[in-house]
């Protein structure tokens, strides 16, 4: 597969390189993928991806010293790796609506009178994803604080920092609107 990959590059020195370096750092990007995604498969298509992507531009590869390129390559594969996470985990909004909907969250009465469900909605939707991933799951979900760090493979410690940070966004989204609306 990646011989069809390399092949893509014209300057054959440039292919031969590119396929000595894949070939004597593929476990190490693999274990990278694997480490995000924990699925082999998954991981498999993130390093693919890391390698097409270099082969579609690899100019910007073999500019970079060769002392660097593996660092280099290491966060392409490792953001490729947390994308696909994040894509496979995001709740679409709709999805996260009819939760509300259907759930009885113990918000403040004060919170409606002044803020629209949608709006609230719209904002949690807007938190960064590992925030809001965290808060769904233990708010709208009821799971624990120990049953979301496991869904979501992350410490407890992680999770709990993580909703931590999306109270404190929505309690600061509720005190500007409230001011704003009061």
């Amino acid at each position: 597969m990646f011989d069809a990959t390399f092949a893509v590059i014209e300057n054959e020195n440039k292919r031969n390189e590119l396929a000595e370096f894949y070939a004597k750092n593929k476990s190490r990007l693999y274990f990278i993928a694997l480490s995000k995604l924990h699925n082999i498969e998954e991981a498999e298509d993130a390093v693919q991806e890391a390698f097409s992507r270099l082969v579609d531009k690899p100019e910007a590869f073999f500019k970079i010293s060769s002392e660097k390129r593996l660092a280099y390559v290491d966060v392409i594969v490792r953001n490729i790796a947390v994308d696909m996470f994040n894509a496979k985990n995001k709740m679409p909004l709709e999805q996260l609506y009819e939760q509300l909907k259907d759930a009885n969250i113990s918000l403040e009465n004060a919170l409606f009178d002044k803020i629209s469900r949608d709006e609230v909605i719209a904002f949690i939707n807007k938190l960064p994803t590992l925030q809001r991933n965290v808060l769904v799951l233990h708010c709208f979900f009821d799971l624990s604080i120990d049953e979301t760090a496991q869904r979501l493979n992350i410490s407890l410690t992680v999770a709990t920092k993580r909703l931590a940070l999306a109270r404190k966004a929505i309690r600061n989204f509720v005190e500007e609107r409230g001011k704003n609306h009061g």
